[in-house]
C-alpha cells in the first residue's frame, strides 16, 4: 500500500468522526491489526480534539497510543518522546498504572535496543508505580522484562528469582498462558545454569499448560527444549521419545522451520546414539532445508554440527572447514553464545593438528 492509498483510507475511516474517544478506539483497532501507519494519523485527529483538550487522560492515553505506534515503525526517538510525554501526563493526575504503562514500554525499547542498565532502571520506576496502582498483571509483564535483562546480562539465578516472581504475580491474577510462557522462561534459564533436572520440570509445567490453551507455538519450544535437556543429561532415548512425540503431534503446523528445528535436535541425538550415517545424511538434508527456508541461525547451528560429527569421524581438517564456516555465520548474525562455542572448539582442533 503506497502513502497515497494509506492516507484515503484513514479518510475515510475517520470521514464525519470528529470524537476524539472514538477516533483512539478507532486507532487501537489498527494497532493492533498491525497497521501503524493508519493509526497515526487518526491519533494526530483525536489529539487535536475537543474532548482531548477537556479530558487530559484521554488526551495522556492518545499520546501513549502514538508512542506504540512510533514504536512498530522502529522510530525510537519519536515514540520515547510520546510516551515520555505521556508519563508526564499521568503522573501529573497520579495515574499511576498509565505512568508504569509509559515506563514500562521504554524499558522494553531500551531492552531491544541493548541498553540494559537503562532499560533495568525504567523496570524498577514502573514497578514502584504499578505496585502503586496494584495492579498485579503489570507489574508481572515488568517483571518478565526485569528477568530478561538479568538472563541477557548472566546473572541467571538473579533471573530465575525474578521470573518467580513474575509468575505469582500471572497467577494471583488468573492468567494461565503468561504462566506457561514464564515457566518457559524459567526452564531455558535453569538450562544456562546446566540444571537440567529442574528445566525438564518447569518446561514439563509450561508444556502442560501449551497443551491446554492449545498454544502450539508454546507446545513447540517446549518439546524442542525438553528434548535438548534429555540429550544434555545423555538421555539418549528420553530426547527421542520426546521428538517423535512432538512429532507427531506438531504436524498440523506444515512449518518447515520446525520441521528443520526437529531434524538438528534428530541429528544431535543420531550422533549421541553413535549412528553417524544416518546423522550425516540427515544433516546434509536439513541444511539444504535451513538455506532453502533463509533460516540462519539453524544455518550456523548446522554447520556446527557437522564439524562435531566430523571431529567425531576423526576428520580434524574436514572439522575445521565445517566449524570455520560455522563462526563466520555466527559472527554475520550476531549469535554470540554459537559463536564462542564454536571459536573454542576451533582453537582446540587447530591445536591439536599444530602439535
Amino acid at each position: 500500500m503506497n502513502e497515497l492509498t494509506k492516507h484515503i483510507a484513514s479518510d475515510n475511516i475517520r470521514a464525519g468522526i470528529e470524537n476524539g474517544g472514538t477516533l483512539l478506539d478507532l486507532a487501537r483497532g489498527w494497532l493492533k491489526q498491525g497497521n501503524p501507519v493508519v493509526a497515526i494519523e487518526l491519533l494526530k485527529s483525536a489529539i487535536g480534539s475537543v474532548e482531548a483538550e477537556r479530558d487530559k487522560v484521554l488526551r495522556a492515553e492518545i499520546i501513549k497510543s502514538l508512542g506504540r505506534a512510533w514504536m512498530m515503525q522502529s522510530d525510537w526517538d519519536n515514540s520515547d518522546f510520546h510516551y515520555l510525554e505521556a508519563q508526564r501526563l499521568f503522573l501529573e493526575m497520579k495515574h499511576y498504572k498509565g505512568a508504569s504503562e509509559c515506563a514500562r514500554n521504554r524499558a522494553n525499547m531500551q531492552f531491544q535496543k541493548g541498553n540494559y542498565d537503562q532499560s533495568e532502571s525504567l523496570c524498577e520506576q514502573a514497578l514502584d508505580w504499578a505496585s502503586e496502582a496494584a495492579d498485579y498483571e503489570l507489574r508481572a509483564t515488568i517483571l518478565n522484562t526485569l528477568g530478561a535483562i538479568k538472563s541477557a546480562t548472566g546473572d541467571f539465578r538473579e533471573s530465575i528469582k525474578i521470573f518467580k516472581l513474575c509468575l505469582a504475580d500471572f497467577r494471583s491474577t488468573g492468567n494461565l498462558i503468561r504462566q506457561g510462557y514464564v515457566l518457559l522462561n524459567i526452564g531455558l534459564t535453569q538450562t544456562e545454569l546446566s540444571e537440567y533436572v529442574e528445566a525438564v520440570d518447569s518446561l514439563e509445567q509450561s508444556l502442560a499448560i501449551a497443551l491446554d490453551s492449545k498454544d502450539l507455538h508454546l507446545v513447540e519450544i517446549c518439546y524442542q527444549n525438553i528434548s535438548k535437556s534429555h540429550l544434555a543429561r545423555k538421555e539418549i532415548h528420553l530426547a527421542k521419545s520426546v521428538i517423535d512425540t512432538a512429532r507427531k503431534i506438531l504436524p498440523g503446523l506444515n512449518s518447515k522451520a520446525l520441521e528443520t528445528e526437529l531434524n538438528l535436535i534428530d541429528c544431535r541425538i543420531l550422533r549421541a546414539m553413535g549412528d553417524i550415517e544416518s546423522a550425516q545424511g540427515l544433516l546434509d538434508c536439513t541444511y539444504r532445508m535451513a538455506v532453502e527456508n533463509k533460516q540462519q541461525a539453524l544455518q550456523a547451528d548446522l554447520l556446527y554440527e557437522q564439524g562435531l560429527l566430523e571431529k567425531d569421524r576423526g576428520h580434524t581438517e574436514l572439522a575445521i572447514a565445517k566449524l570455520d564456516a560455522a563462526v563466520s555465520q555466527y559472527r554475520q548474525i550476531g549469535m554470540e553464545k554459537g559463536f564462542k562455542e564454536a571459536v573454542d572448539l576451533l582453537s582446540r582442533l587447530k591445536g591439536s593438528v599444530n602439535v
